[in-house]
């Protein structure tokens, strides 16, 4: 194998079908390796399959086929600690159609059949099958003026668009004016509103919308389609995707804003969907429904929880019309602002709990001597320099799970001063009665 050559080795014919119909049938394919390879390099992509029945276990396999391509994006060695697998997603130089011939006889017939059919959709055959794209996306209904709008998904029969406040009714006949990623003159669809989605609180998120048949059967209207297709799957290719929870939007983009050269990272919550792009630890755009920059960048900061997924690619459009802001200085100032918020929210309720001179509370809660009491670690932490000896005596009981009155027994002062630190432990947050 010379080093323009990468091999892709499948152990068993499911792995094969499964590898094909996510991402051979769209032209690419994401290979594993610590080579250091340039974006646009043509390489070579050997399909070896070591399931094959007499098979030498001791000679290495011939290649079923060869493959020639070019890499698209690189993820690097240095992304490993972020979750990656690092490797390179190349794109194939043949058209679906031909890959999927020259498969065919490896897949055998009933794989074949069950290959994504990207040249004839229509009625009477299944469902176009959908990939996700993020392109800007111009809808022109006919009962109001025209808006900007943000692709989800796409397939060769309809669009998902994400509304930012423009909602359209099912049954709106629209034109969609999309582009083409290689920046060719756009082209205009006409469609129909078939459904909304709303989110978890009932605010429609999205809508879909079905194309005119007959429109999409036009062949430079088919074109522009499968290349947006196209594009979209090839920036998914070795992508990394999880959960929010586990370090935090804010940490992401830290950690995939150091390692990465350029990225972009789309969240979802609760039907929700937001993106943010940067590249050369700049921050490019954000943008949630109607919000976008610092505004979209709060709000998705404050979901806490949700999923996330990271592309190793930026919209080049974006990367030309946007303003840079340093990234680390654009999350950090996010940050700040939620956490001021947030504060805001925690005045106005001690307003509320207590009278207006900030005397005796309105509402207590009821700590009694066989009280007991959940930690608030996380407030323990914030309120570490100011508690005393008593306090973190108490602390250290209530982590034993003793009660109000064992802290009074245990603890070598008044009664009476012992309660009133627990009442002040309480008030501060770090005490909560179970």
């Amino acid at each position: 194998m010379t080093e323009d050559t990468l091999t892709v080795r499948f152990a068993s014919p499911e792995a094969l079908r499964d590898e094909f119909e996510k991402n051979i049938a769209n032209r690419g394919v994401f290979v594993e390796t610590e080579v250091a390879f340039e974006v646009r390099r043509p390489v070579m992509v050997e399909i070896v399959l070591d399931y094959l029945p007499g098979a030498n276990p001791r000679s290495e396999p011939a290649p079923a086929l060869t493959l020639e391509g070019e890499v698209v994006h690189v993820v690097p060695p240095e992304m490993a600690a972020s979750g990656a697998k690092p490797g390179v997603a190349v794109q194939f130089d043949a058209s679906a159609t031909v890959l999927r011939e020259r498969f065919e006889p490896l897949l055998g017939q009933a794989a074949a059949e069950a290959a994504p059919d990207v040249d004839n959709e229509g009625p009477g055959r299944r469902s176009a099958k959908r990939g996700a794209v993020r392109v800007p996306v111009r809808v022109m209904p006919m009962s109001r003026p025209p808006f900007e709008a943000t692709s989800r998904d796409l397939s060769s029969t309809g669009i998902l668009l994400s509304m930012k406040g423009n909602v359209l009714p099912v049954g709106e006949i629209v034109r969609v004016c999309l582009w083409h990623p290689s920046g060719l003159p756009s082209i205009e669809i006409d469609g129909k509103v078939v459904r909304q989605v709303p989110n978890k609180k009932g605010r429609i998120a999205a809508v879909a919308v079905a194309f005119d048949r007959n429109q999409v059967a036009d062949p430079t209207i088919h074109g522009v389609l499968e290349a947006l297709r196209e594009a979209g799957h090839r920036s998914r290719l070795g992508g990394i995707s999880g959960s929010l929870k586990d370090l935090g939007l804010a940490n992401m983009l830290q950690m995939f804003g150091s390692s990465a050269p350029q990225g972009t990272v789309v969240v979802e919550h609760e039907g929700e969907q937001g993106w943010i792009a940067f590249a050369d630890n700049q921050l490019l755009a954000a943008e949630l429904g109607a919000l976008t920059g610092k505004d979209a960048l709060v709000a998705m900061l404050a979901w806490g929880d949700g999923l996330f997924e990271f592309e190793a690619a930026v919209d080049e459009g974006l990367r030309a019309s946007a303003t840079p802001a340093p990234l680390a200085a654009a999350v950090l100032d996010a940050v700040c602002t939620l956490d001021e918020a947030e504060q805001e929210t925690s005045d106005a309720e001690l307003d509320a709990a207590f009278g207006p001179d900030g005397g005796e509370p309105i509402a207590t809660i009821p700590v009694e001597d066989t009280t007991k009491f959940e930690i608030d670690f996380e407030q323990v932490e914030l309120s570490r320099a100011s508690l005393d000896k008593t306090e973190d005596a108490i602390l250290e009981l209530a982590r034993a799970g003793m009660s109000v009155a064992q802290f009074c027994d245990v603890i070598p002062e008044a009664p009476e001063a012992v309660r009133a630190s627990v009442m002040g432990l309480v008030e501060m947050g770090v005490l909560v009665p179970r």
